[in-house]
């Protein structure tokens, strides 16, 4: 079978790689759909994530769904054959103090596939964990699938961010977790919705998915357009979905007094800047969400009853074969590539 590794920055190979047969407690997978994530991306790019690297070439691929092909022994019985699931990325050890107290994404023991030393999804087949595949309806599609892993992501922010009716919020960055949030946030009940991009059509899929105010950096000071829009007051919750760089200091900066900042993206230079006065006058309350946590039944919930469009989200797909040009036109932002899926089943 083939399978897509990260060599090194910007370098992507498809090669022949051996099958590989379900042990106790795995499932073997036919992968369907695989989101290119901006973690992914930062990995392609930097080189890295977070600081963490390989000196070995590494399958990459943690958003994704597939058909169950074989179960090994003792799966669990809700499992059969030629069943579509999603794939579940992390398995926590379930033992750890964070697993016993329900924080399973802050195991100390978590294995997340994609994530060095993990092979992650970018491949014909894959053997999984089968506690971590989670079966999904056929109204869901295979990009769906795959797709709520970072639905996940997004719904696991604003539970942290508790956005309340008739709240304003600000989304910054419109790649696929920002939008996301900001359909949460318009499911949520807030009053007005602000989201920033510098990219039009990102903006549009904003507008697409309830954003009152789309404000492209390119052109205006955001911060600024939040404040003359809400009479200074500014928004009660901002969630920052960017590289974060500058834009966690441009939440606080345009949260009202005591209001909520929600950090979800990843900076690239592993760490940010934040004004210390204008935290410490607004009295902010600053959280930084990571990943998931027990997300996915809602995820599907929403889904499944049509109130999160995931597939507008996934419509640029390519085959594992052309893995690299894919990579290439997520990083480069080419107009209309929201989120990059590739297709391992699809032919090419």
């Amino acid at each position: 079978m083939r399978a897509a590794f990260f060599h090194g920055v910007r370098d992507i190979r498809v090669r022949e790689v051996a099958d590989a047969e379900p042990k106790a407690g795995e499932v073997l997978l036919a992968v369907s759909a695989v989101g290119i994530c901006g973690s992914d991306l930062h990995t392609y790019l930097l080189g890295n994530i977070g600081g963490v690297s390989s000196n070995e070439p590494i399958v990459l691929g943690h958003e994704a769904s597939g058909v169950i092909l074989a179960l090994g022994a003792d799966a669990p019985a809700h499992l059969r054959v030629g069943q579509r699931v999603a794939i579940d990325p992390a398995t926590p050890c379930l033992q750890c103090e964070f697993c016993q107290h329900g924080q399973h994404h802050l195991c100390l023991n978590l294995k997340f596939m994609g994530y060095f030393p993990q092979h992650g999804a970018l491949q014909e087949r894959m053997v999984h964990p089968a506690r971590s595949v989670v079966p999904v309806p056929d109204s869901i599609s295979d990009v769906g699938a795959a797709m709520l892993e970072p639905l996940g992501v997004a719904l696991h922010a604003a539970r942290l961010g508790t956005v309340q009716h008739g709240e304003d919020v600000l989304v910054v960055g419109c790649g696929t977790i920002g939008l996301l949030c900001v359909r949460l946030a318009r499911l949520a009940g807030a009053r007005r919705i602000f989201a920033t991009d510098r990219y039009t059509w990102r903006l549009d899929m904003a507008a697409n998915f309830g954003a009152d105010y789309c404000l492209n950096t390119a052109q205006v000071d955001p911060v600024q357009e939040v404040l003359r829009t809400t009479d200074k007051r500014g928004v009660d919750v901002a969630f920052e979905a960017a590289w974060v760089t500058e834009t966690a200091d441009q939440c606080a900066r345009a949260a009202r007094n005591g209001g909520r900042v929600i950090i979800v993206g990843i900076p690239a230079e592993d760490s940010f800047t934040l004004t210390a006065s204008v935290v410490r006058r607004k009295e902010l309350t600053i959280i930084y969400s990571r990943r998931m946590n027990h997300t996915y039944e809602a995820a599907i919930a929403l889904a499944e009853r049509s109130m999160v469009d995931l597939d507008a989200l996934g419509k640029f797909q390519m085959p594992l074969t052309h893995a690299a040009e894919a990579f290439a036109a997520a990083a480069e932002y080419h107009e209309g590539v929201v989120r990059a899926m590739i297709m391992p089943q699809m032919k090419g």
